[in-house]
């Protein structure tokens, strides 16, 4: 019996460009153990929103696990305002939250909704990469984003200018379209896709997709963005291409590699992972679609070799995701039939362009 040849193996790509630095840690930590935190809820700004209301307030300064805050109450039992030093674990809420203008202050605001209204709203303005300072408004007032801008705007003001960011200023290390990533990581192992070259063949062009993450991005760019918008812009990592919007609406994982496994294998699912497998074809080229078992992520993969069964594959992933600026995760969410369509659409537009060849 014939031994198949061994897989093609490709080193693994990392990122190329360079890192935005951060600020040093220590004159961040020692500018925010000498600021009175209570300055930042203003005066003027409860006194414009208090309307008719003529009971006293006071702020209160407290330590909680080593963090400064300040909280407004009211006749000293109602708690109004807070603001706080937020730690390094909250800097995810960057890739959460809605990016705002605090006049001339970068920040981020997420609103929290549940059972159809608005439950609570936080605006977070960055001081470092890793840390910044928060706003929320207090248990017993209305959760109006609107109402905390007023403060939050007030407040940012007061802080000095060589802690905070300009509206379009680098607060995180993730560079260009990276910042729309939705992912855990600090954008270490991602770079906005540059042009590269596809060659021309579906065995080179699945050599270079799994050297190159950008040959990958280039496989798919005029496809997604024809079909889902110019908004989608392509981000590299190692051993996938993204496309990513700024709302987070939806996010795209596409790929054209020898690495990969056969599209079979996930056509015949022995561990019964995914749901809904159908086998299909594109412009020629025989695939495989299949869903999520929580019907949140839908993908197509396919053969440019003319067999399921060989190794490499070209695949599209697309998956909704929480939309920037709302905490209000619907755990019904799910593919929309429109946006299969749109899937379709582009891996049948890939095939055409690419893979339509004589193999």
């Amino acid at each position: 019996m014939d031994t198949p040849p061994p897989r093609p193996q490709f080193p693994k790509w990392h990122p190329k460009q360079q890192r935005p630095a951060d600020r040093d840690e220590q004159v961040v930590d020692a500018a925010l153990a000498a600021f009175d935190f209570c300055r930042l809820i203003d005066q003027a700004a409860y006194d414009r929103r208090k309307g008719g209301d003529t009971r006293s307030v006071t702020r209160e300064p407290e330590v909680k696990d080593g963090k400064k805050w300040c909280t407004l109450y009211r006749d000293g039992y109602e708690d109004l305002v807070y603001v706080h030093d937020v730690d390094p674990s909250h800097a995810w809420l960057r890739n959460d939250g809605t990016v705002v203008d605090l006049a001339g202050v970068k920040a981020y605001q997420v609103e929290t909704r549940r059972d159809g209204g608005v439950s609570g709203c936080a605006i977070t303005v960055p001081v470092s990469f890793q840390r910044a300072v928060k706003f929320e408004l207090g248990m017993s007032r209305s959760k109006d984003c609107e109402l905390l801008r007023d403060f939050a705007t007030a407040g940012a003001a007061k802080l000095p200018r060589d802690l905070v960011y300009p509206p379009d200023g680098q607060d995180n290390g993730r560079v260009g379209a990276c910042a729309n990533w939705v992912s855990t990581t600090k954008g270490e192992n991602c770079d906005p896709a540059v042009e590269a070259q596809v060659p021309t063949g579906a065995e080179l062009i699945l050599a270079a997709g799994a050297a190159d993450p950008n040959v990958e991005c280039a496989v798919f760019r005029d496809a997604v963005q024809k079909t889902f918008g110019p908004e989608f812009e392509p981000i590299a990592t190692p051993g996938s291409c993204y496309f990513v919007e700024p709302r987070h609406r939806l996010q795209i994982e596409a790929g054209a590699t020898a690495n990969g496994g056969a599209p079979g294998e996930w056509l015949a699912d022995p561990n019964k992972t995914y749901k809904d497998h159908h086998q299909t074809s594109f412009s020629g080229n025989p695939g495989v679609t299949f869903r999520s078992t929580d019907d949140r992520e839908f993908s197509l993969y396919v053969s440019p070799l003319g067999n399921l069964d060989s190794p490499g594959h070209v695949r599209l992933k697309i998956a909704p995701q929480q939309e920037r600026g709302i905490d209000d995760w619907d755990r019904s969410k799910t593919v929309s039939t429109v946006d299969v369509a749109r899937a379709h659409a582009v891996m049948e537009l890939v095939m055409a362009t690419h893979f339509r060849m004589a193999r």
